[in-house]
């Protein structure tokens, strides 16, 4: 065996030495990358913006009962009131939207509604397609509505899920308007005056049902 022979096989063997180094670390990395079952798990939870939560507490002397109600409007005015379903009294409340899933049409969204962690109420919205505009287009966004006091027996708006608007001079959907609605800019709102649907969702935090003021 010549030198320029040995001279080749050690390169060779140095090479495959590195190769199994380089390999092990490889797989060292990926190893140390891979999720958890907790990891997981709270990868499916849905994102902390998708929940609206209220802060109920300072009502539980004076309520016992959450009755949910929802408000649908167009730019005429309200066309429909969904309202009745009770819940216990709560020291927070819970509102998140949810797109129905569906292979003939996306045009529904589904309301949750949760005391604390309880079970709640579940209901379907029916959504509208933006008026003029140039596709079939289904776009809602949320704004939720910071009220100063909670009164009970009265109809408390918690938050808007409102349809997104034509802009037919920049050719495109709009939502324009406040991050969050108060009961002082809530009239004066973008959101009102240019949604062409919209829904309101509230409650009526109540110490006996009997007594709910009339809507």
């Amino acid at each position: 065996m010549n030198k320029q022979t040995i001279i080749t096989i050690l390169f060779a063997l140095v090479a495959i030495l590195l190769v199994s180094i380089a390999m092990k670390g490889q797989k060292k990395s990926v190893k140390s990358a891979e999720a958890k079952p907790k990891d997981a798990v709270e990868q499916k939870k849905p994102q902390d913006d998708a929940v609206l939560t209220y802060d109920i507490s300072s009502l539980q002397d004076s309520a016992s009962l959450i009755i949910l109600v929802i408000r649908e409007y167009n730019q005429l005015g309200m066309v429909n009131e969904m309202k009745g379903q009770r819940l216990k009294m709560a020291k927070t409340l819970s509102i998140g939207f949810s797109p129905r899933q569906s292979v003939q049409s996306d045009s529904m969204v589904t309301v949750y509604v949760r005391p604390d962690s309880r079970n709640g109420l579940a209901r379907d919205l029916v959504l509208k397609p933006v008026p003029d505009a140039p596709e079939t287009f289904y776009l809602y966004e949320k704004v939720p509505i910071r009220v100063s006091a909670l009164r009970p027996n009265t109809f408390i708006p918690l938050a808007l899920y409102g349809s997104f608007w034509w802009d037919s001079k920049y050719k495109i959907c709009r939502f324009c308007g406040e991050k969050e609605l108060t009961e002082e800019n809530i009239k004066e709102s973008d959101y009102f005056k240019h949604s062409p649907h919209y829904y309101i969702i509230g409650a009526i935090f109540s110490d006996n049902a009997a007594r709910v003021i009339p809507l």
